[in-house]
């Protein structure tokens, strides 16, 4: 039989395998620490490391589950590139325990908008009807804004009132629509349930079947008699 190469589905392994590996490195290493009684400053630094490699993989894998479904790797990617280099900052800064004040908030921007572009890739990869599609354009504005907001705080060290309640705003809204694309990506799928797809196949020499796009299959008979008969 035929298959297609999909790049987004290797992706999707490693991203997955990438998190649950050091996902239970963090947590036996957490276990070791508790039951010798040592846990200083070198553990704390593998624990930082396994975490934050496991939290980039799983931005990894919300950016591919995007380009699995609308066959278009270049968002994908572009996320993939921003967690891996906000992992690697904070990585490198807690090693090498760089104290500049501009690193930190460099990086902190940066992993800020890793988390953003792989929330919106997520939420974007779920399939609405047309009527609905406006939901994600606007969640991906919303999601975008509350990232830049964050990011202008964080350089110019905002702190007043007015602030703090547009970003908690943009916060709750950004949680609802995150509620709301899931659901609404559901009656897409009770809708597609009720249809019946046609699938025309052609007998070649050989025996297998073939359809128009050349994929071809083996076909075996499982009843003779039609649906519903007794």
């Amino acid at each position: 039989m035929k298959q297609d190469f999909d790049p987004s589905d290797n992706l999707k392994k490693i991203s997955l395998y990438t998190f649950i590996a050091f996902l239970s490195i963090s947590a036996f290493f957490a276990i070791a620490s508790v039951l010798t009684g040592r846990f200083g400053e070198f553990e704390l630094k593998v624990l930082i490391t396994t975490s934050v490699i496991a939290i980039a993989s799983i931005c990894s894998l919300c950016c591919s589950a995007y380009s699995s479904r609308k066959q278009n790797t270049v968002p994908s990617y572009s996320g993939i590139a921003l967690a891996g280099a906000s992992a690697v900052m904070l990585i490198l800064g807690v090693w090498a325990e760089i104290a500049a004040e501009g690193y930190w908030k460099s990086t902190a921007i940066l992993s800020i908008f890793a988390f953003a572009s792989a929330h919106s890739l997520a939420l974007l990869a779920v399939r609405l009807r047309a009527e609905h599609a406006w939901v994600q354009f606007v969640t991906v504005i919303n999601i975008f804004t509350f990232a830049t907001v964050i990011s202008a705080t964080i350089l110019g060290e905002i702190s007043n009132e007015g602030n703090v309640k547009f970003v908690t705003m943009l916060a709750i809204l950004a949680a609802l629509e995150t509620l709301v694309i899931p659901i609404l990506g559901r009656l897409v799928k009770v809708k597609g349930s009720q249809v019946r797809e046609v699938l025309s196949l052609t007998k070649r020499v050989d025996g297998a079947y073939e359809d128009k796009h050349g994929t071809l299959y083996e076909v075996k008979k499982i009843s003779d008699k039609p649906p519903g008969s007794i």
